[in-house]
């Protein structure tokens, strides 16, 4: 049997995306194959798709981390996964795999796997934010950056948050942070940073290297501590300012915990929770039917800029509801 699929046989941008006919996954030991509902679209299928990922790529691969979908004995589940999500089915390993309750929603449970388990362990596995700390989120627009904020404000922390452009500045707003700083322009960030923070920034966050990464380093307190995500390269370390303060930068890839299942399995069952009970919001979701490569090239044209969560539905059909209109 075959199935349409996304592949990517060579590194470019996303003209290189291509829609077309597949063999349907050989069955394989301890996975379940999936019916795709929606295939989440992030950061990391970008920078493979351009062969700058933080591992090596081997081309060709059919991209996508993340999906929602159904197995074949019929149980709705999120799962990570290494590729392979961009199609209308999927291998799910069951130790990445997770049944989602009635309470939560497709469009919610994509958004909580790569982005929601990413803030969870960022905040309390590397960086251990403590009640009282102050952190700093950048991109808290985003997926990943709008859960990471609601998740410190739950932890006790006062959260300073970063976004760029007004559109992307209110939208952090509605998370709850303590203060909203755009950095459209970096000038003077870290001066801006400290003022938002009363002075003393704990904890921080950095996706984005280059200025943003030097004045993240800079704002920190002495002993403050940085995690470091996502692949964009920086303009090299700022060892004076590390050593001067006792600062720490630590690397984090969420892959490296897919072997500790039961971490993944209580930061997933926890992040359920309490997005059932409405003391988690999770970004708005914007649906592109995987019904032509040019929509397919929309997605991943539009998540730079896209304030929530972009999801390609594989069995989808377009409409103007399904690419503009959003999922709360």
């Amino acid at each position: 049997m075959n199935m349409r699929a996304v592949v990517v046989h060579e590194p470019g941008g996303p003209e290189v995306l291509r829609l077309q006919e597949v063999p349907d996954p050989e069955p394989k030991r301890d996975h379940d194959l999936v019916t795709v509902k929606y295939a989440g679209v992030n950061f990391a299928d970008v920078r493979m798709r351009e062969d700058n990922y933080v591992a090596p790529v081997s081309f060709p691969f059919i991209p996508g981390r993340e999906l929602v979908g159904t197995t074949q004995d019929g149980r709705r589940i999120a799962a990570l996964t290494d590729n392979g999500a961009y199609a209308e089915k999927a291998l799910a390993q069951r130790g990445l795999a997770w049944e989602i309750p009635d309470e939560i929603t497709d469009e919610q449970a994509c958004a909580l796997l790569l982005a929601g388990q990413s803030a969870w362990h960022l905040l309390h596995t590397t960086l251990a934010i403590r009640e009282g700390e102050t952190v700093l989120i950048p991109a808290a627009a985003g997926g990943l950056g709008s859960i990471a904020v609601q998740l410190a404000k739950r932890h006790g922390a006062k959260v300073i948050a970063m976004a760029r452009g007004p559109i992307a500045v209110a939208t952090a707003r509605t998370y709850g942070p303590d203060a909203v700083l755009d950095t459209s322009s970096t000038d003077d960030l870290a001066e801006r940073i400290m003022d938002a923070a009363g002075g003393r920034v704990d904890a921080a966050l950095e996706m984005m290297g280059g200025k943003m990464f030097t004045a993240t380093v800079e704002a920190l307190a002495p002993r403050g501590r940085m995690a470091l995500f996502g692949c964009t390269p920086g303009d090299g370390i700022p060892q004076g300012s590390l050593i001067y303060g006792s600062k720490t930068i630590s690397g984090f890839w969420l892959p490296d915990y897919y072997s500790n299942r039961y971490a993944l399995r209580n930061s997933m069952n926890a992040l359920f929770s309490i997005t059932a009970i409405g003391a988690l919001k999770t970004p708005d979701t914007f649906t592109y039917p995987m019904d032509t490569e040019w929509r397919v090239h929309a997605a991943h044209e539009s998540i730079a800029g896209l304030p929530g969560k972009a999801l390609l539905e594989p069995a989808g059909f377009y409409n103007d509801a399904a690419v503009w209109g959003w999922h709360g």
